[in-house]
């Protein structure tokens, strides 16, 4: 009896496991990865946030990912507390690219050029555009081509 039941549980983590690494919607992967790069922005894990933007990144203003980086990093690393949040996101994909929109709201404290940056992003109207690109064979393996958004 045990033994059965040991193996329905290895069975059901089995194939949640190959879903999961396998079956998710393009969707869902760059909704994961969009999660995955605001949390890095929050914390302010600049590898993380580096590592997830492709080399040929096109910022706001036509920054590259390596001139976005000093500029992310002046604008956030004053925050004390710092809070990203995607209202409201939509993704159109494709299997290797895709785009999510969404309006980004900041919210924290911090020293006067942080709270600057804050109030700045959150009076933009218009919805940020994130296109993204599938690297890998991994669904976890998706990089930031592109960041617009057209109030800026």
């Amino acid at each position: 009896m045990w033994k059965r039941l040991l193996a329905l549980v290895v069975l059901v983590s089995l194939a949640c496991g190959i879903w999961w690494l396998f079956l998710r919607s393009p969707e869902r992967q760059i909704l994961a990865a969009q999660e995955k790069f605001l949390a890095a922005l929050e914390d302010r894990e600049w590898e993380t946030v580096r590592a997830m933007m492709t080399p040929d990144f096109a910022g706001p203003g036509g920054l590259n990912a390596d001139a976005a980086m000093p500029e992310l990093q002046r604008a956030l690393d004053g925050f004390v507390t710092l809070d990203i949040e995607a209202r409201d996101p939509s993704v159109k994909a494709a299997r290797d690219i895709g785009v999510s929109t969404q309006i980004i709201r900041v919210t924290g404290l911090g020293n006067a050029l942080s709270i600057m940056a804050r109030d700045k992003a959150n009076q933009l109207q218009t919805p940020w555009l994130l296109h993204w690109r599938k690297t890998g064979g991994w669904p976890w393996e998706w990089q930031l081509t592109q960041a617009f958004n057209e109030g800026l």
